[in-house]
């Protein structure tokens, strides 16, 4: 057996604790978090705790990563650059939302809608129509939807979420502009909601994809340069990433569905809070998870 690493990006500082498994020693180190390039902060932190337990990489067995990089880009309001597709008739479907009011409809003469993740202008109708069960009614328009595509990109469009009515019955229409987009526009980020979240309400279906979507440019760049980094260093060594779930999956997972990232710090830290509680014998526990962004 050999070290294993867990590490936490956050805004301010990266953690990371080394666990010797040979002989049962940890060591736990902080150094300053780089969220230009969140990688670099990550792969410091490697570097130190492999100097500080005076190893190699090639004995790394393990590196586990949290993250709140895709959080702290969702509460920095950082939205600039997201275009939406929606089927022709659900422009305003952003707009509308649930027509939820806070405190009740009483208070509807006095609330104003807080700015929409994507405002009108960046959101494009595409002709294309499927039915509840998925049967295909209107086959998608893809010299308009280029056209369309087109057009947000030249509004300053550099992530794309696409969310067509119906696609969790059949995603057959949005792989196809997904499929296009790649082939016409490869510098632009795309999501898909059928792969996003396949579930029934668009509404919903289209807020998560277009979190999706915004968090893909920090995300998937850091994370794929420190894998490269670390397979470079260890000894294929599994790099892991924590989910808001709880659980982890592959850094090439989490890169391509970083919106499952958007709680990893969070949860991280509750799984060990639940642990340290457990060993100390208490059954209730009141945590706190506080960061410096």
């Amino acid at each position: 057996m050999g070290i294993r690493l867990a590490i936490d990006t956050g805004g301010t500082f990266t953690d990371i604790i080394a666990i010797d498994d040979t002989v049962g020693s940890m060591t736990a180190l902080k150094t300053p978090s780089t969220p230009k390039d969140p990688s670099i902060g990550l792969l410091n932190s490697v570097a130190k705790a492999i100097a500080a337990r005076e190893v190699d990489a090639s004995d790394l067995d393990m590196v586990l990563h949290g993250s709140t990089v895709a959080t702290n880009a969702v509460l920095e309001h950082k939205f600039d650059g997201l275009g939406l597709l929606v089927t022709n008739g659900f422009r305003h479907m952003i707009e509308i939302a649930r027509q939820s009011v806070p405190d009740g409809y009483g208070n509807s003469f006095f609330w104003v809608k807080p700015p929409r993740l994507v405002p009108l202008h960046m959101v494009r109708e595409v002709p294309g129509r499927l039915l509840f069960d998925g049967s295909e009614v209107e086959a998608v328009d893809m010299a308009a939807t280029v056209e369309a595509v087109r057009e947000l990109v030249e509004d300053g469009a550099k992530c794309i979420a696409v969310c067509l009515l119906h696609a969790y019955a059949n995603p057959v229409h949005e792989k196809q502009i997904g499929a296009m987009i790649k082939e016409h526009f490869p510098d632009v980020f795309v999501s898909l909601s059928s792969e996003v979240l396949p579930e029934y309400r668009e509404y919903e279906r289209a807020m998560t994809t277009l979190v999706d979507v915004l968090v893909k440019p920090y995300c998937q760049t850091y994370l794929q340069h420190a894998a490269e980094k670390i397979a470079s260093q260890s000894k294929d060594a599994p790099f892991l990433i924590m989910q808001s779930s709880g659980g982890v999956v592959k850094h090439s997972t989490a890169a391509q569905k970083p919106v499952t990232m958007l709680l990893s710090g969070p949860a991280a830290g509750i799984l060990g809070a639940i642990h340290m509680a457990k060993l100390a014998g208490f059954d209730n526990i009141l945590t706190s998870d506080v960061g410096g962004t």
